[in-house]
């Protein structure tokens, strides 16, 4: 027996209705050749963030007619990029870089920027394949070709996305402030010291986060004083901040990150984790062979 999912679209009564029922009935159910896309695109690629929710969006060629569908809403555009319009998991859906294109000329502008990293850092997506599609896709003027363009002008070959969304957090105070953070750069005077959470661009400043979870411990202790002694020896300066300051009171690690860039922070040699609540140390300066670095309670 057959249940009508929609004018278009049938399916077996009793079948279990997946995500792959939901995609692939909404492809059917667009006019044309369609193609899952936008949001629905994003969530089919496994971007965070985005879920499979009704109504679905697929896109379709420009057919010098619009019709409408029940299970999703169908978008048209003149000549897609044919090498984009490809297959996942037997549903036709738009290329990742596509996806983050079209994203782009629907949402906010802080969810495509999360989008790009995400899809960057899930090896989805390549500096090639995005600034290439920015070529062709900016000759046509559609929707969120200047959101594309800012955010791709500050992500060059040698970008690194954020691993984590405290790292991005982080990158989103710092911005807010006016303040580029290089992510993930590895560091050293005459030799390799390790690679660190954060670099103030263009300067010899550091900026560490510390999480109870990974630092708490008294051998973790024992390991960040060993390596913020070689950095401070090899002539970098140190800002450093626990993760659930950045959660908990984003202002002033704002204001932190802020007067650290431009090196008015007082210089307390000093470098311990506070309490919750209360105001965190800085280094600036020699460090205290006596210095203990604790974790917060």
């Amino acid at each position: 027996m057959l249940v009508r999912m929609s004018a278009e679209v049938l399916r077996l009564a009793g079948a279990p209705e997946h995500e792959s029922t939901k995609a692939m009935a909404a492809v059917l159910d667009s006019p044309g050749m369609a193609y899952l896309s936008h949001v629905s695109a994003a969530s089919w690629w496994g971007l965070p963030g985005f879920a499979l929710v009704s109504p679905l969006h697929t896109v379709i060629p420009w057919q010098g007619v619009t019709e409408r569908s029940r299970l999703t809403v169908v978008h048209y555009h003149r000549d897609l990029p044919v090498e984009h319009l490809t297959s996942l998991r037997g549903v036709p859906v738009t290329s990742p870089a596509l996806t983050l294109f079209l994203l782009a000329g629907t949402e906010h502008r802080g969810r495509v920027e999360r989008a790009i990293d995400n899809a960057w850092s899930m090896r989805l997506v390549t500096f090639g394949q995005l600034h290439e599609l920015l070529g062709h896709l900016a000759q046509r003027g559609r929707n969120g070709i200047r959101v594309m363009r800012s955010l791709l002008e500050a992500r060059d070959r040698s970008f690194v996305p954020p691993e984590s969304g405290l790292e991005a957090r982080v990158s989103r105070l710092a911005q807010d402030v006016g303040v580029v953070l290089r992510r993930q750069v590895n560091v050293g005077g005459e030799g390799w010291i390790g690679r660190v959470d954060f670099q103030v661009e263009r300067s010899n400043r550091i900026v560490e986060v510390l999480s109870d979870r990974y630092h708490g411990s008294p051998l973790d202790r024992i390991r960040d004083e060993v390596r913020f002694r070689e950095l401070v020896e090899a002539g970098f300066e140190l800002l450093i901040i626990w993760e659930h300051e950045i959660w908990s009171d984003s202002e002033a690690v704002r204001e932190r990150i802020h007067a650290f860039s431009r090196g008015v922070m007082d210089p307390e040699v000093f470098i311990s984790a506070p309490e919750r609540g209360e105001t965190p140390s800085f280094w600036r300066g020699d460090l205290d062979p006596e210095v203990d670095i604790s974790a917060p309670e």
